[in-house]
């Protein structure tokens, strides 16, 4: 196997551009929240759709006084066609019948019997026609991620359905026969906290873990396992046995699948023994550290990227920031600390061990430290978390 050791920077390269966005699906827009667009999105009508009210009150023609001849339903046309000095009551949202020049609001008028007074401007409180946006007029660009309020926007200008990229299926191999799954740890076993956690960040970059699995060190039942879930997954990850000990089994299971690497650790810390290599000449297989950490510093550098890749969408560049205290990383060796920013400074967590969680569970993101001794005030750049 050829020695593909690189730098972090060299590393979110070959993440960011080595896999191809996914194909396309159609669904209902009820559905697509936090899903990305697979091509842009134009209004199938006028937003509004018709001249409508913007105040509840009387829609008028002509000059006060003007007298009452009916009231307009809400979600209906009106027959009615106002003429000189006449009115109707009206709410807001209403369609403006014809001859309405103005919507003067219950509180600037004044009642008597059949007749209504007041002043208002020329076409005052009316929402024209068309005023948000014209049939055919670009509302959403290709590689939107839709939220609710663009949900509401899509049901607004007449659609049910849009294009959107498939969700990246990901199968998630959980190593490690010290690992217990319920309880507080004895007898020597450690409780497991990635199994709880990766499947809910992956969700949170918009993925769909179809397989989360925990597998014995043992390397049959390892390659068995990856064989026979490879066919519906776009994306395998693993944690843990990623070094070269007598239990260390990803390496020879990537063999097995005749995957090509494409990074075999970074020199970074923590998340040093990640490997990401390329399976069928498309699936991503992304190995993490075991410890929870360093494998959360791995898949937050590395791969973010490859599900943004899967759907279609860019990983923009680390945020440039500085550091409130000095940090000295090993000779040729980046850092990766988790911490929070105030005011664009860094100020790192307590708990900083790979295999520590407290001062992650109250982190926002990680700063990635440049090799060398980093003084006070030094630059550096940031990795955020999806919450």
């Amino acid at each position: 196997m050829l020695n593909v050791e690189c730098s972090w920077d060299e590393a979110f390269k070959i993440s960011t551009n080595s896999f191809e966005r996914l194909d396309t699906e159609q669904i209902l827009i009820n559905n697509s929240n936090n899903r990305i667009l697979a091509s842009s999105v134009s209004s199938l009508c006028d937003l509004p759709a018709y001249e409508t009210a913007a105040m509840d009150g009387w829609v008028v023609n002509g000059k006060s006084p003007w007298k009452k001849v009916g009231e307009i339903n809400i979600g209906t046309l009106s027959n009615t066609v106002l003429k000189n000095s006449e009115c109707l009551k009206i709410s807001t949202g209403s369609v403006i019948p014809k001859g309405g020049e103005a919507v003067i609001p219950w509180e600037k008028v004044t009642e008597k019997a059949d007749y209504v007074e007041g002043e208002i401007a020329l076409r005052a409180n009316c929402r024209p026609k068309g005023e948000e946006c014209k049939t055919g007029d670009l509302i959403l660009l290709k590689g939107t991620k839709i939220n609710p309020p663009t949900i509401g926007l899509l049901a607004a200008t007449g659609h049910d359905k849009i294009d959107v990229i498939k969700k990246p299926k990901i199968g998630i191999f959980f190593l490690g026969d010290e690992l217990s799954h319920a309880g507080v740890p004895s007898g020597g076993v450690i409780r497991d906290a990635l199994g709880v956690q990766l499947p809910a960040l992956l969700e949170m970059y918009g993925a769909n873990v179809l397989v989360a699995k925990f597998v014995k060190d043992d390397l049959a039942i390892l390659i068995n396992d990856l064989k026979s879930s490879l066919s519906e997954l776009d994306m395998i990850i693993t944690t843990g046995g990623t070094a070269d000990g007598p239990k260390d089994f990803v390496k020879p299971a990537i063999d097995a699948l005749n995957g090509e690497y494409l990074i075999d650790r970074v020199r970074v810390r923590p998340a040093y023994h990640v490997i990401l290599a390329k399976i069928n000449n498309k699936i991503p297989f992304l190995a993490l550290p075991g410890n929870p950490q360093s494998a959360i510093a791995a898949i937050t550098s590395f791969g973010r990227p490859i599900v943004n890749s899967l759907l279609g969408t860019t990983t923009p560049e680390p945020l440039e920031i500085t550091i409130k205290h000095e940090v000295k990383t090993p000779e040729n060796f980046a850092k990766l600390i988790p911490g929070n920013l105030e005011n664009n400074e860094f100020y790192k967590a307590d708990y900083l061990g790979s295999a520590m969680l407290r001062g992650l569970a109250g982190s926002k993101g990680f700063a990635l430290i440049n090799p060398g001794l980093n003084a006070a005030g030094a630059k550096a750049r940031w990795l955020s978390l999806p919450y």
